[in-house]
């Protein structure tokens, strides 16, 4: 269930979710070690969201673990750090990311350009993260 972060969700904050392409999700593996994958991911607004292939260790480590926390990187001086927390789930199975118009809004360039367009149908299994906490640091 997710809390309200509305103040946390500052317009700094909410601009950075919506404009960043990249950011690491932090996952737990069945050791308990925390696993930072880089991804890509969309924000609606309330809650992330993201595709995967289905057998990715991400998917496993979510079932079993699904407190998960998401970083975009720094402005490179320390500043501009964005760190959200939260519970992921497994929210679609057998879907296609391509058809996903605001997460393809987002990333058709960048799939055309790596090669992957074609690739992206493999990514058949969207993560939801509702989100708990949200903090950062402002950029300089």
């Amino acid at each position: 269930m997710a809390v309200d972060v509305t103040e946390a969700l500052t317009e700094e904050i909410s601009n950075r979710l919506v404009a960043d392409e990249y950011a690491w999700l932090t996952t737990i593996a069945k050791s308990g070690l925390p696993v930072p994958r880089l991804i890509w991911f969309h924000f609606d607004g309330s809650a992330i969201h993201l595709y995967t292939m289905p057998n990715a260790a991400k998917v496993g480590h979510i079932r079993r673990y699904p407190q998960v926390s998401l970083n975009l990187d720094s402005d490179g001086n320390g500043g501009g750090i964005v760190v959200v927390a939260g519970t992921a789930r497994v929210d679609a199975e057998g879907v296609d990311a391509r058809s996903d118009r605001p997460y393809w809004a987002k990333y058709s360039a960048a799939a055309e350009q790596f090669g992957l367009t074609e690739a992206m149908e493999q990514y058949r299994t969207r993560i939801r993260i509702d989100i708990e906490k949200v903090w950062g640091t402002p950029q300089g």
